[in-house]
């Protein structure tokens, strides 16, 4: 579920759209590798905008600085009050820029018009948070995945719980998480002799946020079939933060039972926050 918009510039126009009235004062850019976002990276053709004082669930933008013909937007809902604010404002900056045609999903709409329906669609946005909240508090649905700005967060049965009290917890979940300062390993993906296997890597010295079940990227597509990757297994590379090589490698449910349990915290629904871990503790977990 996503708001689908497309602008395109006015008969005969040659204009190219600036970064700078894209991005206006208050939005900050990235792109993605695999599932995290490169902050401040401009993709070939596309970008994700975002507000890093409110980081929500950022939106694609597609473009590059010559472009002078059209560029698509997406946010995907449910976002929040304030990245729907920032998000109709960048479309209203672009159009008029333009002086061009405004297309929302699918049908074309006087920006006059769109604008006006910014209060509606906070309202519908809102009941949406609920809607799929109790959903997932009721185990109607497992923990969501949310894919958001600078990583996918996951909305287990706690954090519904919270959401369907007010919707404003559930901004102030996707910033605080998103804002936090932590590693968030995205695992890369190699070809073995028994099929695809993932592998993470595990430092000493920073907080890391690492899955309880390791999954593949949604990303991580097959080329040959279009479906995301299967893997056989999961291991981790285990280091002291600074240094070129590793100290070991292990199976990932191996680590598992190896970490101290007074350093594990929850973070979202499928991940939780491990504690920088001391060089001795790291190397306690090699086995070294």
């Amino acid at each position: 579920m996503a708001i689908d918009i497309l602008i395109k510039q006015k008969l005969f126009g040659n204009k190219t759209m600036p970064l700078e009235v894209i991005l206006g004062e208050d939005l900050h850019y990235g792109t993605y590798e695999t599932d995290r976002m490169n902050i401040g990276e401009l993709g070939e053709n596309e970008f994700i905008a975002y507000n890093p004082r409110r980081i929500g669930r950022g939106f694609s933008v597609i473009w590059n600085s010559s472009e002078n013909k059209s560029i698509a937007l997406r946010l995907p809902m449910p976002s929040t009050a304030t990245e729907l604010k920032d998000f109709y404002l960048c479309v209203e900056r672009m159009t008029k820029y333009w002086g061009g045609k405004l297309i929302v999903d699918g049908n074309k709409t006087s920006l006059e018009a769109f604008m006006a329906g910014l209060d509606e669609m906070i309202s519908f946005n809102e009941k949406t948070i609920k809607r799929i909240a109790n959903q997932v508090y009721s185990g109607e649905s497992h923990a969501l995945t949310l894919y958001s700005a600078m990583w996918p967060l996951s909305m287990g049965k706690e954090e519904a719980e919270k959401f369907l009290t007010g919707t404003k917890s559930y901004e102030e979940w996707l910033h605080e998480k998103q804002d936090a300062d932590v590693y968030f390993p995205s695992p890369a993906l190699f070809m073995g002799e028994k099929g695809v296997f993932g592998r993470y890597i595990l430092l000493s010295d920073i907080p890391t946020v690492l899955p309880y079940k390791p999954t593949v990227p949604y990303s991580a597509v097959n080329p040959e079939t279009g479906k995301t990757f299967e893997c056989e297994k999961w291991v981790v590379l285990v280091g002291i933060r600074g240094e070129r090589e590793p100290l070991c490698e292990m199976e990932y449910s191996v680590l598992l039972k190896k970490l101290p349990e007074n350093k594990i915290s929850r973070f979202d629904g499928d991940n939780f926050l491990l504690s920088e871990l001391t060089k001795e503790e790291i190397r306690l977990i090699a086995g070294i």
